[in-house]
């Protein structure tokens, strides 16, 4: 803080009375100055939350440099009562989905056709997360699979997303299965289950194919064989 000290005023006043009287100084004293301080006080600021910041297009709040474990919530020993019965015809059942562009209605949309009714439950809860074609074109997910169960796995991308695809992998690399589709939804093997022999815990990248960027869901539904 800077304090300006202001040295005595002199102001002159001329008398004129008659030309008779000699002009008169008249000295007037300037204010005493405040005292200055030895130190300016802290000033206090309130703490900036990270959680009020705008994020940007490009955030993935779930964004993971290894595997995305997905749990299952279908375990040893299931009761095959407790799966519904089998409605539809799993080759057709997704060709009357209608895309809109909402990765969450399309993806709705989707398991309302070719999940329950084709007796299956769902596997594990749906994962949501953010692709991009330069920055970040992948997202992997490890996931237990059982002997005895058989599989649907969907991936649903939004309007940003042209062609989204589901590629899987074992442990070491080697590929076993991915769609064949394109467009912004993906199924692995599209007209059938994919039934397990053995036991296995297997990879499941979901990715961009070509250019784009936007939200996806993906999701695994399961029945007995």
């Amino acid at each position: 803080m800077v304090i300006c000290r202001r040295s005595l005023s002199v102001f002159l006043f001329s008398v004129a009375c008659g030309g008779s009287a000699p002009p008169v100084a008249v000295a007037v004293p300037a204010p005493a100055a405040p005292a200055v301080p030895s130190a300016a006080p802290a000033v206090a600021t309130a703490p900036v939350s990270t959680a009020a910041l705008p994020s940007s297009d490009d955030d993935d709040p779930d964004e993971s440099s290894t595997p995305i474990a997905m749990v299952p919530e279908i375990t040893r020993p299931w009761d095959k009562a407790s799966f519904p019965p089998k409605t539809g015809d799993e080759e057709k059942c997704w060709q009357s989905v209608s895309v809109t562009g909402d990765q969450q209605h399309d993806f709705d949309a989707l398991i309302t056709s070719c999940g329950t009714p084709m007796g299956l439950r769902e596997y594990a809860q749906p994962a949501h997360g953010h692709l991009h074609s330069v920055k970040d074109k992948r997202d992997t997910f490890s996931i237990q699979l059982y002997k005895g169960l058989c599989y649907r796995y969907f991936a649903v991308g939004d309007s940003g997303i042209k062609d989204i695809d589901i590629l899987v992998e074992k442990k070491g690399g080697a590929l076993v299965g991915d769609d064949k589709q394109s467009g912004p939804i993906a199924i692995l093997d599209a007209g059938k289950t994919w039934c397990m022999t053995s036991d296995a815990e297997y990879f499941f990248n979901v990715e961009v194919h070509g250019e784009g960027k936007g939200r996806y869901v993906f999701g695994v539904w399961a029945r007995p064989k």
